[in-house]
């Protein structure tokens, strides 16, 4: 029993530590657009979001898989949910060379304070959809590999539906403390906000990042 706990810890510390390490080189490319200090944030900043995340959801999962019978234990379930987001580290560090292209790309050098802050709204959104895409796709996998380990009348489909859902709720609202991760043009650099408890992602998302791309960078 000892061996196996063991083995099953120095499993799950590796999976936790390669995330870490995906995630903060990915972190870097996040941010290094606004300053190599900022780069250096972010790429400690950003597994902080990830792990955490992680680890906050496994139990929330654990019960709903409980509610599903699913028939897994807590450890089964966090050492899914950590399989997962080492599919999405990987896919991140994969994708991180094409992303910094593009955000030095994206990133003018000057501009007026509408055109800088469309540039940031663009690069954010596209961020976002990166890293829901990585996470994703880690899912997606993590469904085949539970669909050969549950019983037959356990709601599978459901179960996953609700574990991205509390992923993407999670990890959106952790990022949305942890904040700046891109890196406002037209904010200092800092680590945290003064404000990191106001507001919150969804919010933020709807009336300011997706309008201010719909209107071409314009303040209305």
């Amino acid at each position: 029993m000892k061996e196996e706990n063991g083995e099953f810890y120095g499993h799950l510390a590796r999976r936790i530590l390669f995330v870490a390490a995906a995630t903060g080189v990915y972190g870097a490319v996040l941010a290094v657009w606004r300053s190599p200090l900022m780069a250096a944030y972010v790429a400690v900043k950003l597994p902080a979001v990830f792990v955490g995340a992680t680890l906050i959801v496994s139990l929330f999962c654990w019960m709903v898989a409980l509610a599903m019978g699913a028939g897994l234990r807590y450890r089964e379930v966090l050492e899914a949910v950590f399989f997962a987001m080492s599919v999405a580290g990987a896919i991140l560090l994969a994708a991180a060379p094409v992303v910094l292209f593009f955000v030095f790309s994206a990133a003018p050098d000057s501009g007026t304070r509408e055109t800088m802050r469309l540039a940031h709204a663009t690069m954010m959104l596209a961020h976002i959809v990166v890293m829901g895409s990585a996470g994703t796709v880690g899912v997606a996998l993590l469904y085949r590999s539970l669909k050969r380990r549950v019983p037959a009348d356990c709601r599978l489909v459901l179960m996953m539906c609700i574990w991205l859902a509390a992923f993407a709720a999670v990890g959106c609202q952790l990022g949305w403390i942890m904040r700046p991760l891109v890196g406002s043009p037209n904010i200092s650099v800092e680590f945290l906000r003064s404000d990191a408890l106001d507001s919150n992602f969804l919010e933020s998302l709807f009336t300011q990042i997706i309008p201010h791309l719909i209107n071409g960078g314009v303040v209305k």
